[in-house]
């Protein structure tokens, strides 16, 4: 799948308001070497301040993971991309409020996962309450038919069998191994305990491993 770091429906909004701030503020710009290396509340500070290609380089930054977040809910890449620029829009006017103390990552995670729910309602998707089933326990081990697949084929499946869990577990996973958040920075991003996170991502991992076995444990 090809992922568009930033969409061009976003790109020409974001082009204009760039031209609609260079004209009301006449600010010089900030060389790019400083933006790339500019921490994220750097950034934000810097556009509210009259630099507009900061956040540019937010979206730039950001758009990728957003964009896997909304993919792996969604399973949907149009539907993806209009949720991922929403996100920023929403950020964008956002900005005077945010805390630039806190990583915006998280932020733009909840957005994303709330806007996400907001598109299941209406298209009228069915999505699971993470803590609406009983918590089973893995298989031994010892007699994990899993381990006799090799590496490649087990990414495969799992590319695959990623597909038919429920859009929330799909969300959890893609949290923790595509976007390598902890799970404390999950929880920022889902606003739940950490607890929950911790119990949300193992029974979507025991899902994913139920469906995995159905295929190489017979």
């Amino acid at each position: 799948m090809s992922v568009l770091a930033v969409h061009p429906l976003f790109r020409l909004a974001l082009a204009a308001r760039v031209q609609s701030a260079r004209r009301r503020w006449h600010a010089a710009s900030t060389p790019a070497e400083i933006l790339l290396n500019a921490s994220d509340g750097e950034l934000v500070s810097q556009y509210l301040a009259g630099e507009p290609q900061a956040f540019a380089e937010l979206v730039k930054r950001h758009a990728r993971s957003i964009y896997n977040v909304t993919y792996r809910f969604t399973n949907d890449a149009p539907e993806a991309e209009n949720l991922t620029q929403e996100t920023f829009l929403r950020a964008w006017n956002a900005l005077p409020r945010l805390q630039l103390d806190k990583p915006l990552k998280p932020y733009l995670i909840r957005v994303a996962v709330n806007l996400c729910h907001d598109w299941a309602e209406r298209q009228h998707v069915r999505v699971v309450p993470l803590d609406a089933e009983e918590e089973n326990h893995f298989s031994d081990e010892a007699n994990d038919p899993l381990r006799a697949v090799s590496d490649q084929e087990l990414r495969q499946a799992l590319r695959a069998k990623l597909e038919e869990l429920p859009p929330l577990y799909r969300t959890v996973i893609a949290l923790r191994y595509g976007e390598e958040l902890s799970y404390h920075e999950m929880a920022a991003a889902l606003d739940l305990p950490l607890n929950t996170v911790r119990t949300h991502l193992h029974r979507a991992k025991m899902k994913l491993r139920a469906l995995l076995e159905q295929d190489y444990g017979r």
